[in-house]
């Protein structure tokens, strides 16, 4: 029989069974309601899905007598219905599904499959709970139970894709507890996994693609991207409109709506500048009809008292913002009434201490009453107590603003140790992310913190707490960047399996964050291979691999590596933004100093960025015989942009530190290793230059042999590793053929192959030949320069005259690398993977002679550049280029470089500082220079500053 035919037969049937209702008397009609029930529920299940069918069958149901025999098993029938109906989730019949679950559990014989679909029904009624605002609810302790009920479902379908659903629901719950937006970005992925998964026609597609916009646009705005995170709730309210009206998760998105599209505004830039906003947090003041929604959402009757906490915690932190001294006063009030709401519970409640004290804070900023600093400094010391231990997400975001308290309070020394130790806790943040994009988010979060606390410590004259916080701040993003394996991989990399196997087990439930506690603290001892006390404190320096390179060092380990580098000292050269900048100097054999360089500000690199952009450009366009004419072309866009930088790099920094603040040694140049923050890594502090009486330029470079360093523990790192000799043999790339995606060098391939020649006779060489025909070695593939660098016999010298590519992205991927043979891309993340594992490869020096080998393209740190990477991956010595270099002089740099290193015994630094001294006329080049070397050096403008002054050391 058809299904068409099954339908009309059973039609028949309900009708007539409805005919024997109305003609019976009170008693008689019993069986018959019985009959119908089932009927009408079997028809919704099996064969239309019609809602009037499930509907009537719950009216006939409720109709029945309670002590009717058989009543418990129709239950089961009905409920098994609407379970396998899909559509539970967001439907308003969920309440009487859970009605029959308590009856059918009371059936003394159930029926066979019951216990599987009543465990499925008591999982979903889980999520349900919340969105009726049940008293005492606890999203966690849900989510726990939640996972009984899913052993017991096992696999059945389709009862598993249910609590699938439930799981990920009670999982959002669980992250806007925790702020937690790497779990966002997570589950948002999930999520989407899990609607692909599904048939086309379930209706938990458009529930899933909703969740995952949810939690897309949660995670940016915990990230700190309001403009992504406006631009996913867009997207998100107007998915949303797929779901019915009245649906839980269509009412959830309006209220993430209404909740976090004010925030949002409120954070959107509106040019105050960067040292502004990273102060205040909130760059735009909440208006007077945002104030309005979240007071009408703050008094909304019949809402849990946790919920209205929430709110009222919104409506305070939205007057803060406003900051003016009327909305301060009403935040402290608001703030004041979430705490005395909120049950002592409520996961939230670390939160709202914090920022009641940074009103009460606020306050004092604004009337000086001593009073609100008390209150304020109690608050913000009840939050961290609640936190427990640098592992919880919210130690470091309550130990800045518990740190200003103290100061306010005259407490300096408290304040500095407070700051000092709330940086810890970032440090374990970026350990337990999962994915590199979540680490290198968290990394950059950091760093503002970490220059902030530095500036906190030279305001009280601590140079060794300011060394401190810098190398912390640097430290994690050195560690974010050069690791690319997720957290599973690095536990199982570690030694513990088994314990990166619980980690995934609790991340399935998200359970670890429930308190800061054991397994948190396990995972955090096993990644950074040391153990932890109970507040959180390493008992030893990370011991394992790249994960040393979030310890800063002490003091005297840096004076231990200066010496046995012989170097004179390291300098941090801090950005003042609006405010003053700063040197800190930690010399070889003196205690840390520092000196306020007052124009050391924002104002004098805004001119080098446009020279930067210029001289990529120049190097764009198909014919290899403009590169270098297209070079000057776009210097003579800013002609004297880079002269500019120079001059001020002297004036505001190299000046005042070698003439009036180090010892220098009379008999010698100084040698001095440079750690520029932030955007100051992009200057070339070793061209700083200034006039002489007789008016000629002096150079910074005249009187200092200037290394460069990402941080001062990579500098140890370099320091304790064993000195490698330079050999004759070695890897060789010259020119390799791009296909088009770049302009042909002839001069790189002139320079690759007279440096082998004179200098490393065994190196392979690979990529083009002067004549433009391919190396009989090899044409230079990625995989004949990655075979070199895994090859321990291949020598100990690698120099790469080739393209290198910069792309800004705040992605984990390939924003910087070389550009080989066919197009093929050599990215930093690859030799991450290929320098990183096994033993080390005794490399001594990689000259990479490629444009912006030394540059980031991630935010304006070098933590992840090309040289970095390979200066983390072990190699002593990395010379690179900060900017876009011509052809041309760039090989006769590189002979000169390469030349005084053998020919002459000098050190890399030394080596490539002699070079460029040639280059501005300043030393007498080598003899022993090919012809074209020669003429093309002779023929080179003294005062090009652009030709030399991209290329640093870094290393031994």
């Amino acid at each position: 029989m058809s299904d068409t035919a099954s339908t009309d037969a059973l039609a028949m049937v309900i009708a007539r069974t409805t005919q024997a209702i109305e003609m019976a008397g009170p008693h008689d009609r019993v069986p018959w309601l019985f009959a119908r029930c089932w009927m009408r529920a079997s028809r919704y299940e099996a064969i239309v899905k019609d809602p009037t069918d499930i509907d009537g069958a719950l009216d006939d149901f409720d109709d029945l007598p309670v002590d009717l025999p058989g009543r418990a098993k129709l239950a089961a029938v009905l409920a098994t219905a609407l379970i396998r109906s899909g559509e539970l989730l967001g439907s308003t019949r969920m309440p009487r599904a859970m009605v029959l679950v308590d009856i059918a559990d009371a059936d003394a014989s159930p029926l066979p499959d019951w216990p599987v679909t009543s465990a499925a029904l008591r999982a979903v009624d889980l999520l349900v709970a919340w969105q009726e605002n049940r008293p005492g609810y606890r999203p966690r302790a849900a989510l726990q139970e939640l996972e009984r009920y899913a052993r017991i479902v096992g696999d059945t379908q389709p009862h598993a894709t249910l609590i699938d659903a439930a799981r990920r629901g009670l999982q959002h719950l669980v992250i806007q507890d925790d702020m937690d937006p790497a779990a966002a970005q997570r589950l948002a992925k999930d999520v989407r996994a899990f609607t692909e998964g599904l048939d086309p026609q379930s209706p938990l597609l458009d529930r899933g693609t909703v969740m995952a916009l949810l939690q897309e646009a949660n995670a940016k705005a915990m990230r700190g991207d309001p403009a992504g995170a406006l631009e996913k709730l867009e997207e998100l309210r107007e998915g949303s409109l797929r779901l019915p009206v009245g649906d839980p998760l269509r009412v959830a998105v309006d209220e993430a709506w209404n909740q976090l599209v004010p925030f949002l505004e409120m954070l959107q830039p509106n040019g105050t500048g960067g040292g502004a906003a990273r102060r205040s947090q909130f760059v735009n003041p909440a208006g007077d009809d945002h104030l309005r929604m979240f007071r009408e959402m703050a008094d909304q009757a019949g809402i849990p008292d946790n919920e209205r906490a929430l709110r009222l915690s919104q409506l305070g932190v939205a007057e803060l913002a406003t900051d003016t001294p009327q909305s301060v006063d009403s935040a402290v009030r608001h703030l004041t009434e979430a705490l005395s709401v909120a049950t002592e519970h409520d996961p939230r409640r670390t939160y709202y201490l914090m920022f009641a004290g940074v009103a009460h804070l606020r306050r004092v900023e604004m009337t000086g009453d001593r009073h609100h600093l008390r209150t304020g400094t109690e608050l913000l010391e009840q939050a961290w107590r609640q936190a427990e231990s640098s592992t919880h997400a919210l130690w470091t975001t309550t130990a800045m603003p518990l740190a200003h308290a103290y100061r306010l309070a005259g407490r300096n020394e408290l304040g500095r140790s407070t700051a000092l130790s709330g940086l810890r806790g970032h440090a374990w943040s970026v350990l337990l992310q999962s994915t590199p994009d979540e680490m290198q988010a968290t990394a950059r979060d950091a760093a503002g913190d970490a220059l902030d606390t530095a500036r906190l410590c030279l305001m009280d004259h601590d140079p060794e707490g300011a060394a401190t916080a810098l190398d912390a701040g640097r430290g994690l993003i050195l560690y974010a960047t050069t690791e690319t394996r997720d957290l599973e991989a690095r536990l199982t990399a570690a030694g513990d399996a088994a314990l990166a196997r619980e980690w995934a087990r609790a991340q399935q439930s998200h359970t670890p964050d429930d308190v800061p506690g054991e397994l948190r603290r396990r995972v955090i001892g096993a990644l950074a291979g040391v153990e932890l006390t109970a507040d959180g404190s390493p008992t030893a320096s990370p011991a394992r691999g790249t994960t040393r390179l979030l310890d800063p060092p002490q003091p005297h380990e840096t004076r231990a590596a200066l010496r046995s580098l012989g170097m004179d000292a390291l300098v941090y050269l801090v950005p003042g933004d609006e405010l003053n900048g700063a040197a800190v100097v930690i010399p070889a054999d003196a205690p840390p100093s520092w000196l306020l360089l007052p124009k050391l500000n924002d104002t004098g690199v805004a001119a080098f960025e446009s020279f930067l952009f210029d001289a990529a450009q120049g190097m764009e366009g198909a014919d290899p015989r403009t590169r270098d004419s297209a070079l000057l072309g776009a210097r003579a866009r800013a002609p004297q942009a880079l002269e500019e930088i120079c001059e001020w790099a002297w004036e505001s920094a190299i000046g005042p530190l070698v003439e009036r603040h180090l010892n220098l040694p009379a008999d010698r140049p100084a040698r001095l290793v440079l750690v520029p923050v932030r955007e100051l890594a992009r200057v070339p502090w070793h061209a700083a230059r200034t006039r002489s009486a007789d008016g000629t330029w002096r150079y910074a470079m005249e009187r200092v042999v200037f290394s460069y360093a990402p941080s001062a523990r990579l500098l140890c790192e370099s320091a304790w590793h064993q000195p490698v000799p330079l050999t004759a043999k070695g890897l060789v790339v010259g020119d390799p053929d791009t296909a088009g995606s770049a302009r042909d060098l002839p001069a790189a391939r002139l320079e690759a192959l007279a440096i082998k020649d004179c200098f490393y006779p065994d190196a392979r060489y690979v990529g083009r030949l002067p004549d433009g025909e391919s190396s009989q070695e090899g044409p230079g593939t990625r995989d004949e320069v990655l075979r070199w660098l895994a090859d321990p016999d291949g020598g100990t010298m690698m120099h790469l005259a080739c393209h290198g590519i910069v792309e800004q992205t705040t992605s984990a991927r390939d924003s910087s690398y070389l550009l080989l043979d066919r197009g093929e891309h050599l990215a930093a993340e690859r030799l991450v993977r290929t320098l990183g594992t096994g033993p080390d490869r005794g490399i001594a020096l990689a000259v990479l002679a490629a444009c912006s080998s030394g540059r980031s393209g991630r935010g304006y740190d070098e933590a992840f550049s090309l040289s970095t990477t390979l200066l983390a991956g072990r190699v002593r010595s990395v010379v690179s280029a900060t900017w876009s270099v011509p052809d041309e002089a760039t090989s006769v740099l590189m002979f000169m470089f390469h030349h005084f290193l053998k020919e002459e015994g000098l050190a890399p630094a030394d080596a490539l500082r002699t070079a460029q001294l040639c280059m501005v006329g300043h030393r007498k080049p080598p003899e022993a220079m090919p012809k074209r070397m020669r003429a093309q050096l002779r023929g080179h403008d003294r005062s090009d500053i652009v030709s030399w002054a991209a290329f640093v050391h870094t290393g031994r």
